[in-house]
């Protein structure tokens, strides 16, 4: 059964064919509680790209949305206030095809579950823009309540459930970047293809952190398997779960590391698994992240228990002078709200 979803969650796997269609945490239904249930929809991919960069994190989204545009909306926190631009060209195409393993494709089974005045509700709205086809919101609240109900009134139409997992966020005092599609575009049919293609242009945050992560446990107001695709600029080493049962153990998690050398203006050679391809032009990703250097990507199929937890990927501030970030992973998973201080 599909459910109305909340916030931020990734998925698919490049090189595999999953057995069920996913789904993920990030759109928020449009509708009106007075005429109508929540609407089920679906949004059937989600990724991220994140890297880092002289103190801040930088985080690059992308969905594949099955739904009416007018009901797509998405809830993103964040550490600190956020700069937030649409980014042009297409870097994700281009991470898949740079991480693609040129091999018969296997089938792998599903993992199964098991500056503005605060107003009444504590909300501040610190920015509200349009740009390309996203209405965008930067906000700040004192309790999740309030939070709950300013994106209620403003047509981010979210569940009961999301008050628990915006409240983990509240209590950090994080921001919240709300975008949905623009008004004039809701009826755009080719805006409707991007998303349902996921080719619309990809949302760029950049922010100061103290710590390179990715916000996983939003994703836990959606019950059910969530699939992920997650890239992450930096090199590896090993780390210890923060409970005493590791919540990535077992089948349905995979990494890749490759390692990508500038090759002229717009490419990299590339060093990975067997059937990488060598070489190859990436534009957007020479602009993105110019030195190259070791890139991660993990995909999986993750069930509640495994969104407990925020991924803590590095200590941005203890790494002043590093490019790249160092990944905490433990064999193929990503460290669960804990990382020792990088060397550098």
């Amino acid at each position: 059964m599909k459910r109305p979803l909340l916030a931020l969650g990734v998925l698919a796997a490049a090189g595999y064919v999953l057995t069920a269609p996913g789904r993920s945490c990030c759109a928020i239904p449009h509708y009106n509680p007075k005429i109508s249930a929540a609407p089920t929809i679906h949004l059937d991919k989600q990724s991220a790209f994140l890297w880092q960069s002289e103190g801040k994190e930088h985080m690059l989204l992308s969905v594949i949305y099955s739904g009416g545009t007018s009901e797509f909306a998405w809830v993103i926190p964040v550490e600190t206030r956020p700069e937030v631009k649409v980014e042009k060209g297409a870097p994700f195409t281009e991470l898949r095809r740079l991480t693609e393993i040129h091999r018969p494709v296997m089938q792998t089974a599903r993992a199964s579950a098991p500056g503005a005045a605060a107003n009444q509700e504590g909300v501040v709205v610190l920015e509200r823009r349009e740009e390309g086809p996203y209405d965008l919101a930067l906000l700040s609240a004192s309790s999740s309540g309030g939070l709950y109900e300013w994106l209620k009134k403003n047509d981010f139409q979210v569940t009961q459930n999301a008050k628990g997992h915006l409240n983990y966020y509240v209590e950090r005092k994080f921001i919240f970047v709300a975008a949905r599609i623009r008004n004039g575009a809701k009826d755009n049919a080719a805006i409707a293809e991007k998303l349902r293609q996921g080719t619309i242009a990809p949302m760029h945050l950049t922010f100061k952190a103290s710590k390179l992560s990715y916000p996983l446990k939003v994703t836990a107001a959606n019950p059910g398997p969530s699939e992920m695709e997650l890239y992450v600029a930096g090199s590896v080493d090993a780390y210890k779960p923060r409970k005493g049962k590791d919540p990535f153990e077992g089948p349905g998690l995979n990494q890749q590391t490759f390692q990508l050398t500038p090759h002229g203006s717009d490419g990299f050679q590339v060093a990975g698994p067997p059937g990488v391809s060598p070489m190859g032009t990436f534009p957007t990703l020479r602009r993105l992240v110019p030195a190259g250097g070791k890139l991660t990507k993990f995909t999986a199929v993750l069930n509640d228990e495994q969104r407990q937890e925020d991924l803590v990927f590095a200590n941005i501030s203890a790494q002043r002078n590093a490019s790249a970030a160092t990944v905490k992973v433990g064999g193929a998973v990503p460290a669960v709200g804990k990382t020792a201080l990088p060397t550098t």
